[in-house]
């Protein structure tokens, strides 16, 4: 059996990708600290039952020459939960449900631990397992983010890991407005700005894409930015009690009004510049594209070979998240020719 392990590093060596005729799932995105790393399995023939682990490598710098499996085989894409092997992620080998990405346990588990930790705040902390309390007794930080099609959202994250959220999610822009004792009172703190100001609490991907290709400028993001951020501040210093108490209670122990800025930290960069939307299915047909830059989900996509300072408009940006759990074959392979202006080729 070939030894396909993958080596961590900078960017993916051709030493450590895939070769010709391996077979390659991509089974979704983990944002570091400063990098994006996309989990990759290589399943091998013969095993029955089990399935090889997956292994993270980065994401950017990845070429990818393929064809998707002509039957279409999919894989679940597993899960991962607090409650569950010390949140460590679970590779599964079964298939996915019908027009799923996961098979009906990963689903289940996925959901149970969704349920527990995103309406906990409106259940008894005695009725909660202790991971989830365990998980929500920390500094919470609620922010207000900006897309680039100029979408706002409102939304939550633990103190220590909310410039992670924010590339995770693809922003662009946002406001840390307010620091919280804890996951409880955040989460109605959030449920009370969208109830009373209409900021939604999730952007779908469609706009995140769209945002790309056709962005609003900076200035433009920041216009509608910040008159949100003060209508927050105003609406949570109106506030003399707590969210969900009946009494008065000490909201200035609780919650610190903030105004600290973020920004994409490649958001000053010309590869975000003069992007086309991808013009085919990266989940159909073949393709060779290599991963230039990651945001979100969001990827710009280069064709090999196109690249140089006169070659600006050969970028692409697409949802690499289409592949998630689709089988690839890796080989050398005429990609399908794409339905854009001849210049650009």
């Amino acid at each position: 059996m070939a030894d396909h392990r993958l080596r961590p590093g900078g960017h993916p060596s051709p030493d450590d990708l895939p070769g010709d005729g391996t077979t390659l799932v991509l089974l979704g995105l983990v944002w570091g600290d400063d990098r994006c790393l996309v989990r990759l399995r290589i399943p091998e023939p013969g095993t029955d039952g089990t399935v090889e682990p997956s292994q993270l490598v980065p994401v950017v710098g990845l070429e990818l020459n393929y064809r998707v499996a002509p039957d279409g085989r999919r894989h679940c894409l597993g899960h991962s939960s607090p409650q569950r092997n010390n949140g460590a992620y679970v590779d599964c080998p079964n298939p996915p449900q019908p027009n799923e990405k996961t098979c009906v346990g990963c689903a289940v588990a996925d959901a149970e631990f969704a349920s527990n930790l995103h309406h906990a705040h409106t259940r008894e902390r005695d009725t909660l397992e202790r991971s989830v309390v365990d998980h929500l007794e920390q500094t919470n930080e609620l922010y207000v983010a900006a897309f680039r099609d100029g979408s706002l959202k409102i939304g939550t994250s633990t103190a220590h890991r909310t410039s992670k959220r924010l590339a995770e999610q693809g922003a662009w822009r946002a406001v840390r407005v307010a620091s919280v004792a804890d996951g409880f009172l955040v989460r109605r703190l959030e449920d009370l700005v969208t109830e009373k100001l209409g900021l939604t609490q999730s952007v779908a991907v469609k706009r995140k894409l769209q945002g790309m290709a056709r962005p609003l400028s900076d200035p433009m993001l920041a216009e509608r930015l910040d008159p949100m951020v003060d209508e927050v501040h105003r609406l949570i210093g109106s506030l003399d009690r707590l969210p969900g108490s009946a009494e008065p209670d000490g909201i200035d122990d609780e919650v610190e009004l903030t105004d600290r800025r973020w920004a994409f930290p490649e958001s000053d960069s010309p590869i975000w510049d003069r992007l086309h939307p991808y013009p085919a299915r990266l989940d159909a047909g073949t393709h060779h594209v290599e991963v230039v830059a990651m945001c979100g989900r969001l990827a710009v996509l280069r064709r090999p070979g196109t690249d140089g300072p006169d070659r600006a408009d050969d970028r692409f940006v697409a949802d690499l998240g289409r592949l998630f759990g689709v089988e690839l074959d890796i080989g050398r392979y005429e990609p399908d020719r794409l339905a854009v202006q001849d210049s650009l080729f």
